[in-house]
């Protein structure tokens, strides 16, 4: 599974889980990002992985931790429309969520981002189990030039060559 479908499908759980806010990806150019919702934003970020050393040493095949995080961009800090009550939305709509090809997500880290002109910003981090396994390329066919077969009194009965 690829970050971006990864990424597509936590943003579908929250939509699922939960409605009446702007959910998305993270903005590509978050200095320029302006909250237009009324109410606030869950924007879904990947923020990067942890390999562990591969188990063999024929194919490479290693245990991933997977980190996503979850910035909610809020107009309000404790009401009930408030960014608290939504980082309590998201860690409950996201704990235990399994996306395909992965284990399940669990939460690592909260934290306040900065709070600007009335906007709080908070992220929420998850992480997941995945495997990485290494794409086998095609090994090339061995050609076979000759075959000379030998009877039981060990005598040549036939030479094939090409």
């Amino acid at each position: 599974m690829t970050i971006l479908e990864i990424e597509q499908a936590i943003i579908n759980r929250l939509k699922e889980k939960i409605q009446g806010i702007e959910i998305d990806s993270f903005p590509e150019k978050p200095d320029e990002y302006n909250l237009l919702h009324p109410k606030g934003a869950l924007l879904v970020r990947y923020v990067g992985s942890n390999y562990a050393e591969p188990f063999a040493t024929d194919v490479i095949a290693q245990d991933r931790k997977v980190n996503f995080e979850v910035n909610v961009v809020m107009r309000h800090l404790t009401s009930h429309e408030g960014i608290y009550a939504y980082l309590d939305a998201v860690r409950i709509a996201l704990t235990g969520f399994k996306p395909p090809h992965c284990s399940k997500m669990y939460p690592v880290r909260e934290e306040f981002i900065t709070e600007k002109a009335g906007i709080w910003h908070y992220a929420i981090t998850f992480s997941m189990n995945t495997r990485t396994i290494e794409i086998a390329e095609e090994k090339q066919p061995i050609l076979l030039k000759k075959i000379t077969t030998i009877d039981e009194l060990n005598e040549e009965i036939l030479e094939v060559q090409k």
